[in-house]
């Protein structure tokens, strides 16, 4: 008896071998696999840093990429695919997945997604899909002086990177088995970030007596057509950014904090920005404001023409913007009844007078 059980189990489970198998979930001839690779070699966020001690940027490897087979002619999309199998071997990171496309000629546009700053419009056609940023909120609009800014530009945050890589004339031939889609050089596709992080960092004298400080930057590029690459468009807006206060070389921070009135402590004011580029038609009126709100509540506001230093050697190989000997802030008034904090010693005012344009000769 349990020999014959046996033996209706064994044809029994023989019968389901042959009668099931798995079926794949899409159709063989039209699935094509696509990894793309992530540039992470960013200047000032992941790599050549001036100054390994200052904070720097926080970044994280993108999540997703999103992959489009648009018309050759309309730039309509045909196909797409959000890629979020993330991999890693020695050329870097990269996602991949698989987009399904009947055969044909493409143009392929493939970006990361989900950034926090840099928002995207017009996904639906080839040649409209723009990154850009959102104006700063009303908040942080009425907390520095207006007046500083380039007139007529919008105030905008600086952008997050986000990774493009394009294909215009991709050929998708008919095969009865998944193949692969590769770039012109017959080779996996490398995104590249369509952002620039330059490190700013401006020398100060009397760097005790700074409560905070913020800069604004005009004549950068307000958004940028992605598969142009790393160009901005001609649409002029001006970037905001906080300042962070530190020591220079030989004066530590906490020299700077305990530091009488009478000794002005030399230190400096740095930060990381992103920008989608400088707009080569405004050559010389590159103009930075830094906004500074002192211990004692007073409100100064400085202004530096800074055109000529995105053409020098540090900017041009490092993205980095050095000014030295260029800000002044004078101590506070121990004899002014309004400014109790006038002794040095802190004691941030809310009820602060309106912004002092200081007139000065910058040396930069």
């Amino acid at each position: 008896m349990k020999g014959f059980t046996k033996l209706m189990l064994l044809a029994l489970s023989l019968g389901l071998l042959f009668s099931c198998h798995r079926r794949p979930l899409f159709d063989l001839e039209y699935t094509h696999y696509v990894r793309v690779y992530l540039d992470e070699e960013l200047k000032n966020v992941t790599t050549g840093f001036y100054n390994e001690k200052h904070l720097k940027p926080e970044y994280s490897t993108p999540k997703v990429v999103r992959v489009v087979l648009c018309h050759p002619e309309t730039g309509q999309v045909m196909a797409e695919r959000y890629l979020q199998n993330p991999g890693s071997d020695e050329r870097g990171n990269y996602l991949d997945g698989y987009i399904s496309a009947g055969p044909g000629e493409y143009k392929l546009l493939a970006y990361s997604f989900g950034t926090e700053s840099t928002i995207l419009r017009n996904e639906g056609a080839y040649h409209r899909v723009e990154a850009y940023t959102n104006p700063i909120s009303s908040y942080l609009y009425g907390t520095f002086n207006v007046k500083s800014r380039a007139e007529g530009e919008k105030i905008v945050y600086d952008p997050d990177h986000m990774f493009v890589d394009n294909y215009e004339n991709l050929k998708v031939d008919y095969k009865s088995h998944i193949d692969t889609l590769y770039n012109e050089n017959g080779d996996y596709f490398t995104a590249q970030s369509i952002v620039k992080t330059y490190y700013i960092q401006v020398t100060i004298e009397g760097a005790q007596y700074i409560s905070s400080a913020v800069a604004l930057l005009n004549g950068m590029g307000g958004s940028s057509v992605l598969y142009t690459g790393p160009e901005p468009n001609n649409d002029p807006a001006t970037i905001y950014f906080d300042m962070i206060k530190s020591g220079t070389e030989g004066v530590s921070d906490e020299m700077i904090s305990g530091a009488q009135p009478t000794d002005p402590v030399k230190g400096v004011m740095y930060s990381n920005f992103g920008t989608f580029g400088k707009l080569e038609s405004m050559n010389n009126e590159l103009e930075m404001s830094f906004d500074v709100i002192t211990t004692d509540g007073r409100k100064l506001s400085y202004k530096l023409d800074i055109t000529h230093k995105f053409y020098e050697d540090d900017a041009i190989r490092h993205y980095w913007i050095i000014i030295r000997d260029a800000i002044v802030i004078p101590p506070p008034d121990p004899n002014d009844p309004n400014n109790p904090g006038g002794n040095g010693s802190g004691g941030f005012i809310p009820n602060v007078d309106e912004w002092q344009d200081i007139e000065t000769e910058i040396i930069i």
